[in-house]
């Protein structure tokens, strides 16, 4: 997903700050979750992709998985 359409997707500037890109994100779930009585799934997994994409969050989960991993070999 590209970055500009992922800003659009949450509807934030180009320039927003990573508090600004959690609180859309926050809005968007809260509006479009499945549970929610408007609830949307289409849309809400489409912010959720622009939000992993903004944060970067598949990159962050590989390294925390290597950390995990990492970790439990030192231990035992």
């Amino acid at each position: 997903m590209i970055a500009a359409r992922a800003y659009r997707i949450l509807g934030l500037p180009a320039h927003a700050s990573a508090p600004q890109i959690r609180s859309a994100w926050r809005a968007k779930a809260k509006l479009f979750h499945p549970d929610s009585p408007y609830g949307n799934a289409a849309a809400f997994c489409e912010a959720k992709a622009a939000y992993d994409a903004l944060t970067n969050r598949p990159e962050q989960a590989l390294k925390k998985r290597v950390r995990v991993q990492a970790t439990s070999r030192r231990a035992g």
